[in-house]
């Protein structure tokens, strides 16, 4: 029977814990938890949902359509959607990976300091703001086109295709992946390396068989965050992609907006929460492996 001094540990842990909880409990429990009932239920005319249950809408994501090319119009976004979120992911971890290890290599650690600096700089501005200004660099009478004029080249087109909505997914998941990457790198234990390299590996065997197994933690922590903010983007495909270059969360908006069907947008949401958590599980598993 544990001591009163005990009982008042708990209450007062508790007491410190409840504002938190009720936090998580009013902003993301209860607000997962309506979309998924309205996905069970069926669409009001005007908007809203009808309490009545039913499936017609996993029925009507899951149906095959002949004249889609990829089965239905909704699964095609939804595997453009990881697919450009996976090509994200890798292209920015190859661009994050020698940007983290030039940092942690600095010797003084102003520099270091001043390097983090510049890669958290994009976290102090609303990615909105960002994207507007890549979107003002790239228009047709922009700063851009405004320098090829200048060299004697054509202008060019560069919104509202898939390619700058791929640019855009990396530009704005970089940071995300160069921080876990850098805490990582900077952790490793550069004897280890030396190590290896007295034994005989050559550059790329310690790079592969030395380095990524201490880095994987970092690796696979930077990977997760890029792809879950890649694929359930909406400002990027929606202010670059101008409506051409759609991905799955332009589908949920348009649902809950001009389509006013409700039920069929939670559904859509709900299987997209449901992939993101079973990637989010799968980084988790991995690295509990690489900590064993």
């Amino acid at each position: 029977m544990s001591s009163p001094l005990e009982r008042r540990e708990k209450r007062l842990l508790l007491a410190l814990r409840s504002p938190g909880v009720l936090l998580v409990v009013a902003l993301y429990v209860v607000p997962m938890s309506l979309v998924v009932a309205y996905s069970f239920l069926s669409p009001a005319p005007a908007g809203g949902v009808r309490w009545q249950w039913t499936l017609d809408s996993y029925r009507e994501l899951l149906r095959a359509d002949e004249r889609a090319s990829l089965y239905n119009g909704y699964v095609t976004l939804l595997w453009r959607s990881v697919w450009w979120s996976a090509c994200a992911t890798v292209v920015t971890l190859v661009l994050s990976l020698p940007l983290a290890v030039f940092i942690a290599g600095r010797r003084t650690t102003f520099a270091k300091n001043a390097l983090l600096v510049a890669v958290v700089v994009p976290f102090w501005t609303s990615m909105l703001v960002r994207i507007y200004a890549v979107r003002f660099l790239l228009a047709n009478n922009g700063p851009i086109n405004g320098w090829l004029d200048l060299v004697g080249l054509e202008r060019r087109v560069f919104l509202n295709s898939p390619g700058i909505v791929f640019v855009g997914l990396v530009y704005t998941a970089l940071p995300f992946m160069v921080l876990p990457l850098y805490a990582a790198v900077e952790r490793v234990d550069r004897n280890i390396l030396s190590a290896a390299r007295d034994l005989g590996a050559n550059a790329v065997q310690v790079f592969f068989t030395a380095f990524i197994p201490l880095v994987r933690v970092g690796l696979v922590a930077g990977c997760m965050l890029v792809f879950v903010l890649s694929v359930s983007q909406y400002l990027v495909p929606t202010l670059l992609g101008g409506g051409k270059a759609n991905m799955i969360a332009n589908v949920i908006e348009n649902q809950f907006g001009e389509a006013q069907n409700w039920p069929m947008g939670s559904a859509i949401a709900v299987t997209l929460v449901v992939l993101s958590l079973m990637g989010t599980l799968w980084s988790a598993k991995i690295n509990s492996e690489a900590r064993s």
